[in-house]
């Protein structure tokens, strides 16, 4: 029997909300630092300082966390795509100039993602949070290839979407967790793959 995985209430008082995005938060980082297997409602209770009852007043269990966890990551992908689509770059180079440095942006503030997109793909029941945020990033690359002129069919695009997407998504976990000098290289060489990528296929 599948565990539940929408919150028990849904907050509408500030201090309620408050609440639920510190637990969160705080399992942002108990994730970061500890992965997905030594994870435990009782650790993440501890931390944020209520009793484990109070934390189950706002998640059941610790799948019911980290499928909220990935709901708001998708939401803030959702968010960082958007803001790229208000962008109008010349050239396919400066596309994936801003892409990469919006998508940059947005891995460096989630903590603990190498965790939670590994959960993502391995917990049954998150898999769906996984296919999702696959789909935002192809139809994203389909859609401004098409818009930059990319006359090819939108099922080449989506296959030029889905390298684009795994090639910068993998690259970007690692970027992450090394060092400024290092990632700072791994981000430029990330750019030189998209860019030779999209122009070999256009």
């Amino acid at each position: 029997m599948s565990k539940p995985l929408t919150p028990r209430i849904s907050p509408s008082q500030k201090r309620s909300i408050a609440r639920q995005e510190q637990i969160l938060e705080v399992a942002a980082v108990l994730l970061e630092k500890l992965g997905p297997a030594a994870l435990t409602t009782i650790r993440i209770a501890e931390d944020v300082g209520i009793s484990v009852g109070t934390l189950y007043h706002y998640y059941p269990n610790k799948e019911a966390i980290l499928h909220a966890m990935g709901q708001r990551w998708l939401q803030q992908m959702a968010n960082t795509l958007k803001q790229d689509e208000q962008q109008s770059p010349a050239n396919l180079h400066d596309f994936v100039e801003l892409f990469v440095s919006h998508m940059h942006q947005l891995y460096k503030k989630q903590r603990g993602i190498l965790h939670l997109v590994q959960a993502m793909f391995a917990i049954p029941q998150l898999m769906s949070l996984d296919e999702q945020h696959d789909e935002l990033v192809i139809n994203h690359v389909a859609n401004r290839l098409e818009k930059m002129g990319v006359t090819l069919s939108l099922s080449e695009r989506q296959r030029i979407g889905r390298t684009f997407h795994e090639t910068s998504h993998a690259l970007l976990l690692v970027v992450v967790n090394q060092s400024k000098p290092r990632g700072s290289k791994t981000l430029e060489e990330l750019k030189r793959m998209l860019q030779t990528l999209v122009v070999s296929f256009t």
